[in-house]
């Protein structure tokens, strides 16, 4: 595949649409193995690194954009969250607020 930047770069604009992100990692992963193999002096060093340089900006666009969502139709339900046909609340008496609240007092629900 890749010997260089530049082919590393060629190669992705070819062929990124046409294989997954999984097979563009073990690309990758063989380029970094090769490079582990290596000596530093070997005259294929320098060109695999920038390869391997190439790879990982790549990936690392891909992992920073977010996929695109498939768009569904939405319908929202704008309708009110309780019918306001129910019964209206009890109104309480003063007096029967004033026990109400001594009894949560008393239990802690308060």
């Amino acid at each position: 595949m890749a010997t260089n930047g530049e082919s590393a770069r060629r190669w992705l604009e070819e062929n990124q649409d046409k294989v997954s992100l999984e097979r563009i990692r073990q690309i990758r992963d063989s380029i970094s193995s090769k490079l582990q193999d290596l000596n530093e002096s070997d005259e294929t060093y320098p060109g695999l690194l920038e390869a391997l340089d190439v790879m990982d900006n790549h990936l690392l666009q891909e992992d920073q954009e977010p996929p695109t969502p498939e768009s569904e139709p939405v319908s929202l339900d704008l309708g009110p969250l309780v019918s306001h046909a129910d019964a209206e609340a009890p109104q309480l008496t003063a007096q029967e607020k004033k026990l109400k609240f001594q009894q949560l007092l008393k239990t802690g629900k308060l």
